[in-house]
């Protein structure tokens, strides 16, 4: 429940008032927590958390909600949402003036001091909850120097070593921790007896990355150990297949295969099944799914590659048996002629379930790379219980590149950086938003304010400088091969010397996007945010309770509606300003309320969101230029008398 504090807000000398920040402060920086300060009366204690005669006693404490409204017609308009995370109590020396210093903030402030996730994004969905039927796992991701595979489960049993893996050495899975390589080593796991009264099937899934070249023709790249039953079954293989000429009794050069085999590793069984898909420089999540099929048991290999969501399976019938317990696990397992290993092989999160599930059933958590940068922060706030909203089209922004083990809060701004979006605080309840980039393009003015009509409340203050100029761009990614410069090269801000030019002025930024190929899209567009000849104006400013504002609802409802990302313009600005209205992109704003007088100051950027425009990109050795394309805003077309003298006032 809700409680209206409104009439201990102290307003003493004239110099109190509520005072909000939220988004930007400028166009160096990303969108901060929010805030806001004002003071409390407290002279009867009731905002003393531990003050046993407040009527609030039990219920004050850290991170306690607040909002901060102000009217719009019959509705409260939203100000601030956020949380007190401390009670600062003050007074003077005759003790007669008691008060609260409140200073609040949102919840990226919280957000911000979250931990970095114990577990990889893939562990954490394999383990909360639980997989069905879930009896053994390892991850697979121990640090380099381990001495042996650690099991993620209380009651499993760690695999053991043969040979020397590669522990933590590859990266190419961007769900998971490094994993380890397997060139001329193995692991093995034993499992845990488990309840097989009422089981009829079970899997075993892993994580493959195949290197471009492949494996050694037959080599066994797991093995499942089972108890004998009536078909004599003992192991489960999957080899690889690579036979001289391209033919073979088995499958094509290559494919996987499942083998079948006794007690002393002698082939049995009805035949083998291969899979047709060529899995060479493929990154696979293999599933071995065994189940009763009325009186025979079928086994099926199936392969997802994880990145271009390409499947394909075999499945073969083995008569008069039924599934039997699980009892072990090897990875590249030593064969009766002593092989052991496959080189260049990754494998990691090795699963074993007493029952068979899709083999996409972790969703994103499998393979997070290709997931839109806005879908990404909407997930991130599901999974972290965070209440989200948007502005545009989610679907339409950059493709992201893996999902690391980073804050929630770091995540998303890694999709904000990629999108060039805005991550924001939600007014409309205590959570997130995320404001897509291409829903700032083209935009009608979310505000327009007259300067002849004085409803600016103080004079914005054109700046002509240097401080944003980019006019070389470098865009990398993280594990990419190959970065992308972006270089203006003519032009008034080109990097040509003065005074054809300004020199050089460079920016490199390292993106977490699905491929290099976005690169050269990203740094052109950077370039060209850090190429527009024209001055900005950081701050402009209005008071809602000046006439303009109080005479016109229309007016002070647009300025009270003004969300960071909407375009305000300045219309019929003096005669020694260009003759055009002043278009600025709103970043951010900071304001105050008391009891006579609601002030806000919007920052601003140049409003480069649309248009047409184009530039000239180079590579980093100077190649020859290759064409790219940006959006510039169209020239507007108002102009006005110089003869013209208007003023702003409060």
């Amino acid at each position: 429940m809700w409680v209206d504090i409104t009439s201990y807000v102290l307003q003493r000398d004239g110099n109190q008032n509520v005072s909000i920040t939220r988004g930007q402060r400028d166009e160096g920086s990303q969108p901060e927590q929010s805030t806001c300060s004002f003071q409390l009366n407290n002279r009867d204690g009731r905002f003393s958390p531990r003050n046993p005669t407040s009527p609030y006693y039990g219920q004050l404490g850290r991170n306690q909600q607040i909002r901060v409204s102000v009217a719009r017609g019959d509705v409260k308009d939203y100000r601030f949402w956020g949380e007190i995370s401390s009670w600062p109590q003050r007074w003077d020396t005759t003790g007669t003036d008691v008060w609260i210093e409140v200073d609040a903030a949102g919840i990226m402030r919280r957000l911000n001091q979250g931990a970095v996730p114990e577990h990889s994004l893939i562990r954490q969905a394999v383990t909360d909850p639980e997989l069905t039927g879930l009896v053994a796992y390892w991850p697979c991701e121990d640090a380099a120097g381990a001495t042996s595979v650690a099991s993620a489960l209380r009651s499993g049993s760690r695999m053991t070593f043969s040979g020397l893996p590669e522990l933590a050495a590859y990266s190419g899975f961007g769900a998971s921790d490094p994993l380890p390589t397997l060139t001329g080593a193995s692991l093995t796991g034993g499992i845990a007896r488990y309840d097989t009264t009422s089981v009829t099937q079970y899997q075993l899934r892993y994580l493959l990355a195949v290197p471009t070249v492949g494996f050694t023709d037959l080599d066994v790249i797991s093995r499942l150990t089972v108890e004998q039953g009536a078909y004599n079954v003992r192991y489960l293989d999957i080899h690889y297949d690579d036979p001289p000429g391209g033919v073979g009794s088995f499958g094509g050069p290559g494919t996987l295969t499942i083998l079948l085999k006794d007690g002393d590793q002698a082939d049995i069984g009805p035949g083998t099944g291969s899979i047709t898909l060529d899995v060479r420089n493929r990154r696979l999540r293999v599933s071995l799914e065994v189940a009763n099929n009325g009186s025979a048991v079928s086994v099926t290999l199936r392969v997802l590659d994880v990145e271009q969501g390409i499947e394909d399976s075999t499945t073969m019938s083995m008569p008069s048996t039924n599934v039997t317990r699980v009892t072990g696990v090897a990875m590249a397992p030593a064969t009766l002629a002593g092989d052991a290993g496959v080189d260049g092989a990754a494998v990691g999160h090795v699963t074993v379930q007493a029952a068979v599930t899709e083999i996409d059933d972790l969703g994103r958590a499998l393979q997070p790379s290709g997931e839109s940068a806005g879908r990404r922060v909407e997930r991130l706030c599901g999974e972290e219980g965070i209440t989200f909203d948007a502005v545009g089209d989610l679907d339409a922004t950059v493709a992201m590149g893996g999902q690391q083990r980073l804050k929630p809060i770091d995540v998303m701004r890694e999709c904000e950086l990629a999108d060039d979006g805005m991550l924001l605080e939600n007014l409309a309840a205590f959570g997130l938003s995320y404001r897509t980039r291409a829903s700032m393009y083209n935009q009608d003015a979310a505000l327009t304010l007259s300067y002849p009509a004085g409803q600016l409340s103080q004079v914005p203050i054109p700046i002509d400088d240097d401080q944003r100029t980019r006019n070389k761009v470098t865009a990398s990614r993280a594990g990419g091969v190959t970065p992308a410069t972006a270089e203006q090269t003519d032009g008034p801000l080109s990097t040509a010397p003065p005074p054809v030019g300004v020199g050089v002025y460079g920016d490199d930024v390292t993106l977490n996007v699905e491929s290099d190929d976005t690169l050269p899209d990203q740094a052109a567009w950077r370039l060209s945010l850090g190429t527009v000849d024209e001055a900005r104006f950081p701050q402009i400013s209005v008071n809602l309770a000046h006439p303009e504002f109080t005479g016109s609802p229309a007016l002070r409802q647009a300025a009270l509606s003004v969300r960071p990302g909407d375009r305000l313009v300045i219309t019929d600005p003096p005669a020694w300003l260009p003759p055009d209205d002043i278009s600025q992109l709103v970043l951010g704003l900071s304001e105050t309320i008391d009891h006579f007088e609601h002030r806000i100051t919007f920052n601003c950027a140049r409003s480069l969101r649309g248009g047409s425009g184009c530039w000239t990109t180079r590579s980093s050795a100077g190649s020859t230029p290759t064409g790219a394309h940006c959006t510039r805003p169209s020239t507007p077309t108002s102009r006005r008398s110089s003869s013209r003298r208007p003023t702003a006032r409060a």
